[in-house]
C-alpha cells in the first residue's frame, strides 16, 4: 500500500512520525518533492527501533518505515525552575509531608521490585503493590501512590537499558514528585496542590521569560522539589526545534588569559573570573588545613568547605553562560571548538594543572551546544594539534611566541586570532562551507578585547585567490 502526504501539511522544519503498531517514531528533514510517497511493512519492534529514530532521511530504507496516523513538529524541552510561595506555614508542612510519604512509598516498591528475579511489567506491578500500599500508608493519596509506582517502574527501565549493576535497591532521599493533572491545578500564577490534608493554594513566583513560554507552548508534567527548605515548581515546556542550515563557520579558541577568542576577532578576557576562583580555591585550602588540624570535633569546617564547593560551580555556571549567550552573536551557525577532552589528562605539573584545572573546557562546550541548538545554530569539535602552530594562510610554519605569531613570510599576527582561523579552516575545509574571519594583524584587538578590523567571510585557502585586505576600522 502508498500512503502520499500533501506538501502544504510539511513546512520547511522537522517531524516525527509515530506509528501505531509497532510504537516508534522517526525523524525526517528538508522535503523537497510535492508529494511524498512511504511504503512500508510490518516488521518488528527490535528491528524498525535500529533503523527508524534516525536525523536523516538517507538512513531509513523503505522497508523499515511503517504506516503513518500522526505527524507532529520535532520538540525539544526547556524547564525553568519557578519558586512556590505559600500562604500559610501549615500549607507548607502539609505539603513537605505529603512529599516525604511519597519517598517513603517509592523506597518500598524499589525494594519489592528489586527483590524479583525478572522485570515486571507495569500492570502487574500495579496489581501486585497497589493495594498493600494503601494498607501500609493509609494517609496517601491514590494518585501519589500510582506516580510513585511509575518512577519507580521508570527507574528501573533506565538501569536495564544502560545495563548497571546494581548490589542493592535504589533509594530516593530528595524531596520530589512529578506532578500530574490529577496532583495540580493551575490557573494564572495560583497553584493547587493535592496532599494528605487535603488541596492547598499557593503562588508561583513567574519571571518574564516563564510568562512568554507559557502563553507559547504547552506545559508538560512539572516536577515539585525541595530544596534548602525552600519549593521550587521546574516546569517543562515542549518547544519546536529549529531547523539548521549551516551558512558559514567561525573557530573558537580557548585558552587560559583569553578564555576565547573568536576568528571575527571577538576576545573574552577572564582575569577577574580566575582571580574569584582563585579567592574561593584559597578559603578552600585553609579550610582543609583548618579540618586536618583542629582538636575540637566540630564540622563547622566541612560545611563551610561544602557551601564553597557550591558557590564555586555556580559562580563558574554563570559566568559560561553569559559567555556562551556572547559567543552566539554571529551570524555564522557553525561554531567550531578543538576538542580538549584529553588535555587535562596528562600529568604537566603541580603549577600547571592547578591552572588548567581552574578553566572549564567541557562545561563551555556543553552549555554553547546546548543554546546552539535552541537557537538553530551547531557546535563542533575538531583535532588541536598544531592549531596555534600553522599559518592560517597555508604557508610555512611559522614561530609562536607568547600571545604573537611571526609567519614565515615576516609578518606578525595575534597567536591566538591566527588559532582560532586555523580551527575554523579545518572543519570548513572537510564540509566546504566558508570561514567568518579578520585578518590577524598583532595590534588589531582593543583594550576592550575587540578586534579594531572590519569582519570579511572569506573562502578556503584552497579554493581562494588571496586573502581579503581588510580596513582598519
Amino acid at each position: 500500500m502508498r500512503f502520499s502526504i500533501c506538501p502544504y501539511l510539511i513546512p520547511n522544519i522537522g517531524f516525527n512520525i509515530h506509528t501505531a503498531k509497532p510504537k516508534m517514531s522517526v525523524r525526517i528533514n528538508n522535503f523537497s518533492c510535492d508529494k511524498i510517497h512511504i511504503v512500508g511493512r510490518q516488521e518488528t519492534p527490535r528491528s524498525l527501533a535500529s533503523g527508524m529514530n534516525c536525523r536523516s532521511p538517507q538512513k531509513s530504507s523503505p522497508k523499515r518505515r511503517n504506516f503513518l496516523n500522526l505527524i507532529e513538529p520535532y520538540h525539544r524541552m526547556k524547564t525553568y525552575n519557578v519558586k512556590i510561595v505559600f500562604d500559610t506555614p501549615e500549607a507548607q508542612r502539609q505539603l513537605l509531608d505529603t512529599m516525604l510519604i511519597h519517598n517513603q512509598i517509592w523506597n518500598w516498591l524499589s525494594e519489592f521490585v528489586f527483590s524479583k528475579s525478572k522485570p515486571i511489567p507495569d500492570r502487574e506491578l500495579h496489581d501486585l503493590t497497589y493495594h498493600k500500599c494503601r494498607k501500609l500508608f493509609p494517609d496517601a493519596p491514590s494518585q501519589i501512590i500510582i506516580r510513585a509506582r511509575m518512577d519507580v517502574a521508570s527507574t528501573y527501565k533506565t538501569i536495564r537499558s544502560n545495563k548497571h549493576q546494581i548490589t542493592e535497591a535504589p533509594k530516593r532521599e530528595q524531596l520530589a514528585v512529578r506532578l500530574d493533572k490529577r496532583l495540580f491545578t493551575l490557573i494564572g500564577d495560583s497553584l493547587k496542590l493535592t496532599t494528605i490534608n487535603g488541596r492547598v493554594v499557593c503562588q508561583l513566583m513567574f519571571f518574564p521569560k516563564m510568562l512568554e513560554l507559557m502563553k507559547q507552548y504547552p506545559l508538560c508534567d512539572p516536577l515539585i522539589f525541595e530544596r534548602n527548605g525552600e519549593v521550587y515548581l521546574a516546569m517543562g515546556f515542549e518547544t519546536p526545534e529549529l531547523q539548521h542550515s549551516p551558512n558559514s563557520c567561525i573557530g573558537i579558541d580557548l585558552g587560559f588569559h583569553r578564555i576565547a577568542v573568536t576568528s571575527e576577532g571577538k576576545v573574552f578576557r577572564n582575569s577577574k573570573y580566575i582571580g574569584r576562583k582563585r579567592q574561593i580555591r584559597h578559603l578552600k585550602s585553609e579550610l582543609q588545613r583548618a579540618k586536618k588540624t583542629r582538636t575540637k570535633k566540630t564540622d563547622s569546617a566541612r560545611k563551610h568547605l561544602r557551601k564553597l564547593h557550591r558557590k564555586e560551580r555556580n559562580y563558574s555556571k554563570n559566568y559560561i553562560h553569559h559567555l556562551a549567550n556572547d559567543l552566539l552573536k554571529t551570524t555564522s551557525n557553525v561554531l567550531v571548538l578543538e576538542d580538549l577532552s584529553s588535555l587535562k589528562d596528562k600529568d604537566r605539573g603541580r603549577q600547571q594543572n592547578n591552572k588548567l584545572s581552574q578553566l572549564p573546557f567541557y562545561l563551555t562546550q556543553q552549555i554553547l551546544s546546548y543554546k546552539a541548538q535552541a537557537l538553530g545554530k551547531r557546535v563542533v569539535t575538531v583535532n588541536p594539534a598544531y592549531t596555534s602552530k600553522d599559518d592560517y594562510r597555508g604557508l610555512e610554519r611559522g614561530v609562536r611566541k607568547g600571545c604573537r605569531y611571526y609567519a614565515s613570510d615576516g609578518k606578525v599576527f595575534d597567536a591566538d586570532l591566527n588559532a582560532s582561523i586555523n580551527i575554523a579552516q579545518r572543519w570548513g575545509k572537510k564540509n566546504k562551507l566558508p570561514v567568518s574571519f579578520v585578518e590577524p594583524i598583532d595590534g588589531s584587538i582593543k583594550p576592550n578585547g575587540q578586534a579594531m578590523c572590519q569582519l570579511a567571510e572569506c573562502l578556503m585557502p584552497e579554493i581562494r585567490q588571496a586573502p581579503t585586505s581588510l580596513a582598519s576600522g
